[in-house]
């Protein structure tokens, strides 16, 4: 096996220190996943050691220069460490040519079953109309099912103090994203992998499981690994933004706040998420549906968390998403926080109106 020799340690490539203790060697690679484990992840299977990237980035594409600058090519959501989405992703813009080595990422990918586009076309980006009146019942019956009679101080930002009494959904579109996909197949299939090597996973249910026919025969979401619907509030431009190209870590908590750090926050409840959308001038609001991976999950009761400790765990420390439960400590929402976008993928925009 050929290597490719460095007189220094990644910590000292750039930091200007010529006296080098050890040569690190970086092997010929068969497969992006060997690569990527060579960059040694940590437990939540993110890179954040920017040095030994830029060593195997020189070595796999020629791909130089300062290791922040090289890093920044990768690290698209922007949330500081680099998922083994990006990290293909990189690999392929740099025409490198070698399998993922993960099942699906080549070839073979299992696409929602809804999905009604073509499949082999990377740049496939569509919203279309729902126009099934059964997925719409099971729409509405969704919005029906998470509803609670709840108030939080964040109901202020709608204009009004007062909990709707239901919510109407007016309309619906189906959200198909190419890009996004794969990035969030290729993360379900690492976070499966941990799921079933650990002691300690445990399963949580949100009250969107409810939904029975959405959420099992029509789109068979793996309850076994945490893989859940939940709700997002938003805006309808935004909404279409996010459906366009993705979650950016680097906005998230502008909207709701960072009491468990700087996720994107998402709501198992509509009433809670509602508390962030955003009323058009004809009354509707928008509100997206998502696949969420959640895999490992970060529990907490804590009446005042500590929101670096609990991102950096998320991050770093073998978890993928952090649970807050308001409900049990303020007898108000759960809340979901995720860190990656690749654990996200939309599948529906909700246009509704509140009902008072």
């Amino acid at each position: 096996m050929g290597v490719f020799e460095s007189t220094c340690r990644p910590a000292d490539i750039y930091s200007g220190e010529l006296a080098c203790r050890e040569v690190l060697k970086v092997p010929e690679f068969k497969t992006l996943h060997e690569a990527f484990i060579f960059c040694e992840p940590n437990k939540s299977d993110l890179i954040s050691d920017k040095a030994l990237f830029a060593l195997v980035a020189a070595k796999l594409a020629n791909d130089k220069g300062s290791k922040e600058v090289v890093c920044s090519h990768l690290d698209q959501d922007g949330n500081g460490a680099v998922s083994f989405p990006e990290f293909v992703e990189w690999a392929e813009a740099n025409h490198v040519k070698l399998p993922s080595g993960v099942g699906g990422g080549d070839v073979g990918m299992v696409f929602p079953p809804t999905w009604r586009g073509p499949r082999d076309d990377k740049k496939w980006n569509c919203r279309s109309k729902v126009t099934d009146e059964q997925v719409l019942q099971e729409l509405q019956g969704l919005l029906d099912i998470t509803y609670k009679n709840t108030f939080t101080r964040d109901r202020k930002k709608t204009g009004r103090t007062d909990v709707p009494k239901s919510f109407k959904l007016v309309r619906a579109e189906h959200s198909e994203n190419y890009h996004d996909w794969r990035g969030y197949y290729l993360k379900r299939q690492l976070i499966e992998r941990k799921v079933k090597s650990s002691s300690t996973f445990t399963k949580f249910r949100p009250i969107t499981a409810n939904a029975k026919g959405l959420c099992g025969a029509r789109h068979r979401l793996r309850g076994y690994v945490n893989e859940w619907f939940l709700f997002h509030g938003t805006s309808a431009a935004a909404a279409e933004s996010i459906c366009n190209g993705d979650f950016t870590m680097r906005l998230a908590g502008s909207a709701t706040g960072t009491m468990y750090g700087s996720g994107t926050y998402l709501a198992e409840s509509v009433t809670k998420a509602d508390e962030y959308a955003k009323e058009d001038k004809d009354g509707t609001c928008a509100m997206l549906v998502c696949r969420v991976i959640g895999g490992c999950v970060l529990y907490n009761e804590e009446v005042n968390p500590d929101a670096n400790r609990l991102q950096e765990l998320a991050l770093s420390g073998g978890y993928h998403t952090v649970l807050g439960d308001r409900e049990k400590v303020r007898g108000t929402f759960k809340e979901y926080v995720v860190f990656d976008a690749d654990q996200i993928y939309v599948e529906y925009i909700l246009f509704y109106r509140r009902q008072y």
